[in-house]
């Protein structure tokens, strides 16, 4: 249940500008800067005056505005309702207009009982309710609108008040839908072109059109209207073109269809979807055309028809196609924007996005984005920024928290606890509970409540509301900088040297509040001169969460709990170690899986083995290398060994591995560093056979440098086997190894061979091929002489060192 107290609040809406920009200087995830932008919430706007229409009842000219807070000053001219929060204090004022009152207050007094989470949840149906005999002016149109209230439009957010454009935002649609109101296109959509020989050219001028596009049925069969353009195979339509001066859309529709297709019994039935613009270039007139387009549907009579004029005749063929054929005719473009709206396939929702303006006025044809301000101007509003971020709450009514160092006295008001006298220590108490009152615990505790006021030294009570867990988490890290220091939290000389805190990990779970209120925090100690920087982390990231098997979250009520050291006794604390950092990318969430450990276990096992192999014939590798050595493959044949070519090969990939564990270990990217780790032990494992048979490919020094970068994923088994191998000192002493650049260069590549855009085969090629000889390679290749066989070639498009691709 709600009750009205006073509460200690932090100022954080002051540092609402300062935590939205900051963030540009920071090194922190995508999805951590998203969170803390959407909880801050910036909304650069407008606010706009609506007028309520003068009542004849009333004299009351000067009667208050409605003022509203939006995004999108462009969509005005759609604005066909306006909704206020059944908080809004111009309810009360326009009681005498409303018919309806008695179900108004009703509606009003049902919604304070609601949280504004349940009112705003995206799933919650909206409702809302008329306030009859009440309208308001659309300072754009000048039209009368009727004015609701709704419980999804919140006191707190803007003005408490928005005009609503049901064409362009999501919950305005919704709301629309549900009680009938007027929905009224102002911006749409543009496209461009797709098709060759229509796309737009930079050279070339713009024309501003408006055309039609007509779907006609077929006046007996279920079949519709599609034209073939004969000296434009790619372009598939239905009958389409510019409206005439002096003509209307249909009379337009008519036209063309006469035209195109001879038909003249024509009946216009509907218009589909609102309007869009599509750039395009004109190939007959030379221009490139902006055209606004209407789709309009229309059905023959019958087949009364005329003969097409010998020019229609050369530039297309008229086809009739069936219902089910008509979407794979089509060119792209028009398959969803067009035909599946007509069917009724494309779930009718707001167009939310950026266009140009229609239904606008003297704003037509201009870019929405580009038009705010002057539609601003144009209606008398002003350019405002608001926030969805609220003060800080920063007072609880519980026994556990830091006292706030207040004493109020009834004579000097609120006086701050002497510094000498902080901290203010938490008393003991046999009750943790709150009082009945609502008040914190502490408030029963006489002897620690009653003080003498420092000011007056009358009698005074202290504060006995407490801070929230957030105050000490805001700031810990600054008192690691100087933890002992008695006089400050810590000296400058300490901060300086060791702030702003380079790299911050830690859980998701705590990268929106914790994160947001420790950057204020650290923003107000920096205004004090108390810190030297105005960010508190450098650098912010997150890991994900182990979930139980099936992917829920561990807790003991499911009794999905997985217990590490049940794991470490049965596995080993390396293959717990390596699993976990295995499972999946860092920053995600992943399901535990004890069947999945298996893999993890085995590799330490491999790496295990093949060091103590190695320890117990470290004899075979200290001698030089063997040019040649024939050796007994598992079938009995011999086989001859290149030995130098294995042993640089296996160079190759041990560098390699090198520098993308260094790379990964940077970038947390630990999966795949371990996976890369186990393809090198294998391949080790392998050279290690050939070994033993007296062509040694596997270099100690170079197991050891193995060992090196395995040792921070899997320190035990690392380190035992780096003293195995004759060191004295730990691993962990011993310089992390380099790679060579001239080792990790491939000599060979693969390259993908693709014909009109479509993947065929690949080729390996060597890296200092030129592009002539990559396309002689490519045109040898014998999977491509039958993808090209019989056609013309007329260009090789080489994107190098990734991709061919022969246009035919």
């Amino acid at each position: 249940m709600k009750r009205e107290k006073e509460q200690w609040m932090l100022a954080i809406t002051k540092y609402a500008e300062r935590l939205d920009k900051d963030l540009d200087d920071v090194d922190y995830l995508p999805q951590i800067k998203l969170a803390q932008r959407n909880w801050i919430g910036k909304s650069e706007g407008a606010e706009i005056e609506f007028s309520f229409c003068p009542c004849a009842k009333e004299n009351i000219p000067n009667l208050e505005k409605i003022k509203v807070f939006t995004t999108r000053p462009d969509t005005i001219f759609g604005a066909t309702y306006l909704v206020l929060s059944p908080e809004h204090t111009l309810i009360s004022k326009v009681k005498s207009r409303i018919s309806n009152w008695a179900e108004v207050l009703q509606y009003i007094g049902a919604n304070k009982k609601k949280t504004e989470i349940e009112r705003t949840a995206p799933d919650k149906i909206k409702t809302g309710i008329e306030l009859k005999g009440v309208k308001a002016v659309n300072p754009a149109t000048k039209e009368e609108i009727p004015v609701w209230v709704a419980d999804y439009v919140l006191a707190s957010y803007g003005t408490g008040a928005i005009m609503a454009v049901p064409a362009h935002d999501e919950r305005d649609f919704e709301f629309a839908k549900k009680y009938d109101l007027p929905i009224r296109q102002v911006v749409a959509p543009v496209s461009k072109s797709p098709i060759p020989g229509q796309i737009v050219r930079n050279d070339m001028p713009y024309v501003d059109r408006d055309a039609v596009m007509c779907i006609v049925k077929h006046w007996d069969k279920d079949e519709y209207l599609c034209i073939q353009w004969k000296n434009h195979i790619d372009v598939r339509s239905m009958v389409s073109g510019g409206i005439e001066k002096g003509e209307d859309f249909i009379e337009t529709g008519k036209r063309e269809i006469r035209e195109e297709s001879g038909y003249t019994n024509t009946k216009f039935i509907r218009q589909v979807g609102g309007f869009s613009f599509v750039n395009f270039y004109h190939q007959m007139k030379k221009t490139n055309v902006l055209a606004r387009f209407r789709y309009l549907y229309f059905e023959l009579q019958n087949g009364e028809q005329i003969p097409i004029s010998p020019e229609e005749n050369a530039k297309h063929n008229v086809l009739w196609k069936k219902k089910n054929e008509v979407y794979d005719f089509l060119s792209l473009s028009e398959r969803d924007s067009i035909w599946n709206g007509f069917l009724g396939k494309i779930k009718e929702i707001a167009y939310v996005g950026s266009g140009l303006l229609v239904n606008s006025g003297k704003f037509d044809r201009m870019d929405s984005e580009k038009a705010k301000k002057e539609i601003i101007k144009f209606v008398g509003g002003k350019e405002k920024t608001t926030f969805k971020l609220r003060d800080w709450v920063f007072s609880r009514q519980r026994y556990w928290g830091e006292p706030i160092p207040v004493i109020h006295c009834e004579d000097c008001g609120m006086v701050p606890v002497p510094e000498k006298d902080l901290p203010v220590k938490l008393p003991k108490v046999k009750n943790y509970q709150p009082t009945e009152s609502g008040e914190s615990p502490l408030a029963n505790i006489a002897k620690w409540v009653n003080v003498q006021c420092p000011k007056c030294k009358g009698k005074a009570k202290r504060e006995t509301d407490t801070m929230p867990n957030w105050a000490g988490s805001s700031w810990y890290y600054l008192r690691y900088a100087d933890s002992k220091n008695n006089k400050e939290f810590a000296s400058k000389k300490n901060l300086k040297y060791w702030t702003p805190v380079d790299w911050y990990n830690g859980g998701n779970e705590h990268t929106t509040l914790h994160l947001l209120y420790s950057r204020f925090w650290h923003k107000f100690l920096f205004d004090l001169g108390l810190v030297p920087t105005t960010e508190p982390y450098k650098k912010r990231t997150s890991h994900g969460m182990i979930l139980g098997e099936g992917g829920v979250k561990m807790s003991k009520s499911l009794g999905n709990v997985i217990n590490p050291d049940e794991i470490v006794k049965t596995y080993g604390a390396d293959t717990l170690r390596v699993y976990e950092m295995f499972m999946g990318p860092f920053s995600q969430s992943v399901a535990w899986s004890t069947e999945s450990i298996i893999g993890a276990r085995r590799f330490i096992e491999k790496v295990w083995r093949l060091g103590i192999k190695i320890s117990e014939n470290q004899k075979n590798f200290s001698g030089p290398r063997v040019a040649r050595a024939s050796v007994q493959n598992k079938s009995g044949l011999n086989q001859t060994i290149q030995n130098s070519s294995d042993f640089l090969s296996l160079k190759k990939i041990l560098h390699k591995t090198i520098k993308k564990v260094s790379e990964d270990i940077e970038e947390m990217h630990f999966n795949t560093a371990i996976s890369s780790m186990m393809i090198l032990a294998t391949k080790m494992e392998s050279a290690f056979a050939l070994d033993l048979q007296k062509s040694p490919t596997l270099d100690l020094k170079d197991y050891k440098k193995f060992l090196q970068i395995l040792a921070p994923f899997a320190p035990h088994v690392a380190e035992e086997l780096w003293n195995m191998l004759g060191e004295k000192n730990t691993i962990y002493l011993s310089s992390w190894p380099e790679w060579s650049p001239d080792l990790i260069e491939d000599e060979e590549i693969k390259i993908v061979v693709q014909v009109n855009g479509k993947v065929r085969t690949e080729i390996i090629i060597q890296t200092d091929d030129n592009e002539e000889i990559v396309k002689k390679k490519t045109l040898e290749n014998e999977a491509i002489l039958k993808q090209i066989a019989g056609k013309h070639v007329k260009k090789v498009v080489y994107v190098k060192d990734k991709l061919i691709n022969i246009v035919v």
